[in-house]
């Protein structure tokens, strides 16, 4: 009997960690998808004007995210970028695409747009699906609708983006998405095999589902080695995907090398597909 005592013990005390476990993450693990730097309003102004960028304000004068508008008097055809950016930092970290983008669309007179998530840089909230969906809504309000738009998603901000497109299809022209997955609740399961992620997570982006209600071109761009989302869940974003679709794989690129490693000839490809798929 003393064994079997013994394994009983052994037993108990693993099923205590392994719930002690499951609820610390049920209790944290808003601080384990999201990871917002915060600086000042002043402050985050002068970083973006340095980059180009302007504030970018709702109706009611609350900041919600940058702008670089097109020069003035191109006489390219106009169209717009809107960038959802990943979980980490805030707007002004990204303002590197917009160089990126113009170069990959030079017969386009671009604007680009980047949203600030609540509970980032100086907006007032607290990161959640429900508060992102409900900012990006009001982003893509904001944005002249005589502008084709595409939709940037990177990482976390891919499942944004997804969500933004099925609410929006007669407002969004095509979605560029870096490093995106099929649901964010698959990721995580594949991070914690042991724990049952998908009951407790709250938000879980179902990018895939989402994307049912949508039909433009979507553009996927892929990290060989990511290590955060790896490449197989937007791979079964992509597979899954109905409407018109272009794949690009970075072979030599983690998560958050793709502004670094992405030749310009791909993001060319991407730009051009999104922007004459059936767009003016």
């Amino acid at each position: 009997m003393r064994p079997l005592a013994a394994l009983s013990r052994v037993l108990a005390v693993a099923i205590l960690v392994w719930l002690g476990l499951l609820v610390f993450l049920a209790l944290s693990q808003r601080s384990m998808i999201y990871y917002p730097s915060r600086n000042d309003a002043e402050s985050l102004e002068r970083e973006a004007r340095v980059n180009g960028f302007q504030p970018w304000t709702n109706p009611a004068g609350q900041t919600i995210g940058y702008f670089s508008p097109a020069a003035p008097n191109d006489a390219r055809p106009p169209a717009a970028v809107l960038i959802t950016h990943g979980n980490a930092g805030y707007a002004a970290h990204r303002a590197d695409y917009a160089q990126i983008l113009r170069d990959a669309a030079p017969d386009r007179a671009l604007s680009v747009y980047i949203l600030e998530y609540p509970g980032y840089g100086s907006r007032p909230g607290q990161p959640s699906q429900t508060d992102f969906l409900g900012a990006a809504d009001e982003a893509v309000s904001l944005i002249p609708v005589d502008l084709p738009l595409i939709l940037l998603g990177e990482s976390i901000g891919t499942g944004v983006a997804s969500a933004t497109a099925a609410a929006h299809p007669e407002c969004v022209a095509g979605l560029l998405l870096l490093t995106p997955f099929d649901s964010l609740a698959n990721v995580a399961q594949h991070h914690y095999p042991l724990l049952p992620v998908r009951w407790i997570m709250r938000d879980q982006y179902p990018s895939g589902e989402w994307l049912q209600n949508y039909r433009g071109p979507v553009a996927i761009v892929l990290a060989a080695n990511d290590s955060i989302v790896p490449a197989k869940f937007g791979q079964t974003l992509y597979d899954n995907y109905q409407g018109p679709k272009k794949l690009f794989i970075a072979g030599q690129s983690d998560h958050n090398d793709l502004l670094r490693t992405l030749p310009p000839e791909q993001w060319q490809q991407a730009m051009t597909f999104l922007l004459s798929a059936g767009n003016p």
